[in-house]
């Protein structure tokens, strides 16, 4: 059997959802059919709303709910089974594809979720979307990412990625727009004499607001300030 590489089966994702998009526009195949011929599962979610108007019957049983269910809840479904991160990605997905320009071309991310929102275990899950012959929601399928490929080197760094966004999402969001600017110029190993020209204001004023990330950040470490500015300036 053929050992895929990570890239391979990414870009394989690619061409399934390709490829389901033509049989179900052209009418050769349902939605529910195609669920039962490919795993994972398939999706619509609103692009105006944030809701789901679809969803796999497989997907549908692992939730143990029926769409009428997750249709009257709208976007605070998917807001109660995903973690912060997803959360942030799933709107950066509808906005991408809001933008008339962006409607041939496709989406893909990888997402955290749990299957209650009693259950605090997450499950990463690579997801590709792109928009549905309707033009009113976006047509996903979403995949268990250890599905993909067992050990995956990528799901280690998601992981760490996510752990990250959600244990330090609160502190980030203390920073006003002028520390996170400095921040990433001080992740990016500028130096305060070079802050100062470049944004235009004194040493002593960088000097003020390094000191009022520290505290904010909770951290003085240079490596900690590349963490922040990877994880939430880095898109």
């Amino acid at each position: 059997m053929k050992l895929h590489t990570e890239p391979e089966l990414l870009k394989q994702q690619t061409i399934n959802l390709e490829y389901c998009t033509l049989l179900e526009k052209d009418g050769l195949i349902s939605l529910d059919e195609l669920n039962t011929l490919i795993p994972g599962y398939i999706h619509l979610n609103n692009i105006h709303t944030g809701g789901l108007d679809y969803l796999s019957k497989k997907a549908l049983e692992i939730l143990e709910k029926d769409m009428e269910e997750i249709r009257a809840q709208g976007s605070r479904f998917v807001q109660n089974i995903s973690d912060l991160k997803s959360q942030h990605i799933f709107l950066q997905k509808r906005a991408f594809f809001l933008n008339p320009s962006n409607r041939n071309k496709t989406f893909s991310y990888i997402q955290r979720l749990h299957y209650k929102p009693k259950n605090i275990s997450h499950t990463l899950f690579y997801s590709i979307s792109k928009v549905y012959k309707d033009r009113q929601n976006c047509l996903t399928y979403t995949q268990p990412l250890h599905l993909l490929q067992n050990h995956s080197f990528l799901k280690e760094i998601v992981e760490k990625r996510y752990e990250f966004y959600n244990q330090n999402h609160h502190k980030f969001c203390k920073l006003s727009p002028r520390e996170s600017e400095i921040l990433k110029l001080v992740a990016g190993g500028f130096t305060n004499k070079k802050i100062s020209e470049q944004l235009f204001i004194s040493i002593e004023t960088v000097k003020t607001h390094r000191k009022n990330i520290c505290k904010k950040l909770e951290t003085n470490k240079v490596t900690d300030y590349v963490k922040f500015a990877q994880t939430f300036l880095e898109e």
